[in-house]
Order: C-alpha cells, then sequence, then structure tokens
C-alpha cells in the first residue's frame, strides 16, 4: 500500500568554495545550485522493517524493543538559474547518526537508493526494480557495444552510523536530484540526531570543491521529537517518489 508525503517545505542551500593556498584567496559561494527538502521521518516496527527486505542479518542483530525509523529527504542539483551551465561532477550525501550521552549508538539498517549503475551508450530501456526497502520503482538502464557499466550511485556504511551515499555524473546521466531514504535501528528510548553533510563539486576550468551550508532544521535531524507514525499501515510502502535519481 502506497502513500503520499505530506507537502515538505524545501530550502534553496548554498554551496560554499573554501579559501585554498593553491586555489582561490576567497571563499567562493555558488548560489540556488543546491535544493533540499525537509526531513519526514516515522517509527517503524521490526515486522514492518521485515516486510521491506531489510538484510535480516542486521535485523537479527537487533533486538525487537529497539527503536526504528525511517529517515528520508531530498535533494535536487540544478541548472544556474542565471544561465551557468556548470554541471555537477560528483557529490557525497552523508549522515552521522547518534544518541548523545554514550552508550550503544544507532545504525543504518537499510539505505535506498543503494547501488545503481549505467552504461554510456546510443540505446536505453526502461526498466522496473525492487530496491532495498522493497518498493518497485521505474529506473533507466544504458546498454552500448563495447562500453562498460559504471556506478552513479553507491550507498557506504551500512550496519554502520555513519552511512554515506556517493553520486556521480557519467555520460547521458547527469548529476540532478535524489530522494533518500535510511532506516535507523536505536536503543529503546534513546534521543537520536542524524547530521547531515552534503559536498559537492562542479567542474569548471578546474573542479571545484565545496560543501553545503545547511540550516540548522536540515544540517541537524531530531529523530525521536519529530518521528510520525506510519501512514498506510504495517504494510506501508516508502513514499512516492522514493528510490533514486
Amino acid at each position: 500500500m502506497s502513500y503520499e508525503l505530506p507537502p515538505l517545505t524545501t530550502y534553496d542551500v548554498d554551496l560554499v568554495v573554501p579559501a585554498t593556498l593553491q586555489g582561490n584567496t576567497t571563499e567562493e559561494r555558488i548560489r540556488r545550485r543546491l535544493t533540499v527538502t525537509e526531513p519526514y521521518v516515522v517509527r517503524q516496527t521490526i515486522e514492518q522493517l521485515h516486510e521491506r527486505g531489510v538484510n535480516p542479518a542486521l535485523l537479527a542483530a537487533s533486538s525487537p524493543h529497539d527503536d526504528y525509523f525511517l529517515l528520508m529527504f531530498g535533494c535536487a542539483f540544478r541548472p544556474d538559474p542565471d544561465g551557468d551551465s556548470v554541471p555537477f561532477k560528483d557529490a557525497h550525501i552523508g549522515i552521522r547518526l547518534e544518541s548523545p550521552g554514550g552508550g550503544r549508538q544507532p545504525v543504518a539498517l537499510a539505505m535506498s537508493p543503494d547501488t545503481a549503475s549505467a552504461a554510456s551508450g546510443n540505446s536505453f530501456r526502461i526498466a522496473v526494480s525492487l530496491p532495498l526497502l522493497g518498493v518497485a520503482e521505474p529506473s533507466v538502464e544504458y546498454a552500448g557495444d563495447g562500453t562498460r557499466e559504471e556506478q552513479h550511485t553507491t550507498a557506504y556504511g551500512l550496519g554502520s552510523s555513519n552511512p554515506e551515499w556517493l553520486l556521480r555524473e557519467l555520460p547521458g546521466h547527469p548529476l540532478t536530484g535524489v530522494w533518500l531514504t535510511v532506516a535507523v535501528c536505536a536503543p529503546t528510548g534513546s534521543p537520536v540526531v542524524a547530521e547531515v553533510i552534503v559536498a559537492a563539486s562542479l567542474r569548471r576550468m578546474k573542479v571545484l570543491r565545496s560543501r553545503a551550508e545547511l540550516p540548522p532544521r536540515l544540517h541537524t535531524i531530531d529523530l525521536t521529537s519529530i518521528a510520525q507514525p506510519l501512514p498506510g499501515g504495517p504494510s506501508g510502502a516508502l513514499p512516492h517518489g522514493a528510490g533514486g535519481q
């Protein structure tokens, strides 16, 4: 059973290129190229995560009495509204999960998207894939003679407190946007904070490496205080649009 997210506020975020000894002598700001939605957090049961296809080995290592959450938000990498056509080369989106006060720390049980690849060429086909969290979604698969597939989306840190996604542009597959979902397990009753970090590189005459200047409500997310009951019941699917680039 699918369900729609409520309207989420979006924020245009500056990308900051720091001053370096070998490059810019002053900080540079790249404006209106990154949009981030506010986070949406819902509580889950271990049974719901089983239904979503979360790795049984990871679930077996946790307790049915632990707290479980889905954290979801979107990032869009946009053309410059003033006509700057400089493309994005890659982006890193990391989440540091923490329960302040020490003790056992929260971990990522599942990440969506997980891994996606494409090959350069002149032909493509539309396919339906079933990502880790159990929702069928459309994807575009490129195929070309004499080419090899390359990953444009890679998830790292499954089972750790520091999950991260690497997004890369490929020929015919520009870096545009992504909807991110992470399933989190935390000790019962513990506060859970997710710190979000977004870094991106743009290709000019040289590669400019920047970091997003996220406002506090996007940078530090208190899962326990904003989490909502899951609409749609135990068999509810991920929100419409969740999944990949």
